[in-house]
């Protein structure tokens, strides 16, 4: 932060000099004084609010920050409930309102429509003069948030595997001793499922679709021809291959018959809501949900006890960047500001506990032995090290507007509507169209 020196002259008297060339004596004492600083105030978008295991830790953070910082920097939480923010951000970026901070996440669809808005501060020139942090964040993650000309757009924070979560009491009520390791497998484990009366998996088609896209991720993924699909450019993706087509039939087959009733339009408070509450025996997610397994706010009573955490069935795994903080602040200051919090999330007062508390693996340097992995990803972790596929994000392998079509395609999907063949035609056209 910049003072702005209002005087410069000494506290003793000095000569002055009048229009005639002669010298008086100074009848005032000039004295150099600072004005006061100017208090930075910056608007935080976030969905970390609420009943969410990340909520006390933002609050934590914020109030770290601001007492820190008193009388220069003050972060006010803007929050909003979950997928709505990134309408909320979507909003902002059009309007030309952006938030000061924010979470900029890695899949392509949402990470395209922040750095393709231009509002989106360019941490590069901030990085090159603090060499310390820039040298600790990864390589690849940092790549995962840079723009086509080069801006890095978001300080990489977060990255991770992600699986299914089941419920290990409901599996041995069912008389399912382990977690299915293919998908036949899987069918059969659902279909003991449903003789208890308890829906196998969470799935949604609301919002973006998230515990769905996860799962057709997991089925192409865990298929050699479906693997090398997920790896290709979306501008070339072939929604007709055999290969996708396969693998929509195995997703309509879950969706329309194995997934909770509530499924067609359900958002993922209304998923994660059924899992948490033992509506529901599994439920595809990142461990960044684990800490709502024990939150009496979000979870039935012992609910942590009898989670466990699996590999897709086929041995495979997600292997993606998660989260990153960014700043869509105008003014310099707020910019400069905005890099003070972020070097603020960065230390290890705050890093560590948010990594602790997420299950997420890093994308800064960080002494490992501050680390504490809750016991059931510990050893999924392990799992997932030597998963025979690991694979993106589906979302990541097609254009945006097809991935926010998704919403619009997969209730027609459940209900039979759509063949899987006209499912992948009409994904098809919307990819060319876009």
């Amino acid at each position: 932060m910049v003072s702005i020196i209002t005087g410069c002259g000494s506290s003793k008297s000095t000569p002055s000099t009048t229009s005639t060339g002669s010298t008086t004596e100074a009848t005032t004492e000039e004295t150099t004084k600072a004005a006061p600083e100017k208090l930075v105030e910056l608007r935080w978008l976030t969905a970390q609010i609420g009943a969410t295991n990340e909520a006390q830790w933002l609050t934590d953070t914020v109030n770290k920050f601001n007492e820190k910082y008193a009388g220069k920097i003050k972060i006010n939480i803007d929050g909003v409930g979950g997928e709505a923010v990134n309408d909320k951000l979507k909003t902002d970026a059009a309007a030309d309102t952006m938030p000061d901070l924010f979470m900029l996440y890695a899949d392509r669809a949402r990470f395209s429509v922040m750095a393709e808005s231009g509002r989106v501060v360019d941490l590069n020139p901030y990085l090159d003069k603090n060499p310390e942090l820039k040298d600790r964040i990864d390589k690849d993650s940092a790549a995962a948030y840079t723009d086509k000309d080069g801006k890095l757009l978001g300080l990489p924070y977060v990255k991770g595997y992600v699986g299914i979560f089941y419920n290990t009491d409901l599996f041995n009520k069912a008389g399912i001793s382990s977690f299915p390791t293919t998908w036949d497998e899987f069918n059969e484990a659902c279909e003991k499922l449903l003789k208890i009366n308890v829906a196998p998996i969470a799935m949604m088609t609301g919002e973006n679709s998230w515990t769905t896209m996860l799962i057709l991720t997991d089925i192409l993924g865990t298929d050699p021809d479906g693997n090398a699909w997920l790896k290709g450019k979306p501008e070339e993706a072939n929604f007709n291959s055999p290969a996708f087509i396969k693998a929509v039939k195995e997703l309509q087959l879950i969706l329309s018959k194995y997934s909770n009733k509530d499924a067609i339009g359900a958002t993922y408070a209304v998923v994660a809501n059924n899992f948490l509450n033992g509506k529901a025996a599994m439920i595809a997610n990142g461990p960044w949900m684990i800490g709502d397994f024990s939150n009496p706010q979000t979870a039935m009573p012992g609910l942590d006890k009898n989670v466990a955490y699996a590999l897709a069935p086929g041995n495979g795994t997600i292997q993606m960047e998660n989260m990153s903080y960014a700043s869509g602040s105008k003014d310099q200051d707020k910019k400069d500001a905005s890099f003070e919090v972020l070097k603020f999330l960065a230390s290890d007062e705050i890093y560590i506990p948010y990594l602790n508390l997420t299950g997420n693996a890093p994308c800064l340097k960080v002494d490992s032995s501050l680390l504490e992995l809750d016991p059931i990803n510990a050893t999924f972790m392990t799992q997932a090290l030597n998963a025979k596929f690991k694979y993106g994000l589906f979302s990541d392998a097609i254009k945006p507007a097809v991935n926010d079509a998704l919403s619009q395609l997969l209730p027609d999907l459940a209900n039979g509507k759509l063949t899987p063949e006209e499912f992948a035609q009409k994904m098809q056209e919307i990819s060319d169209k876009n």
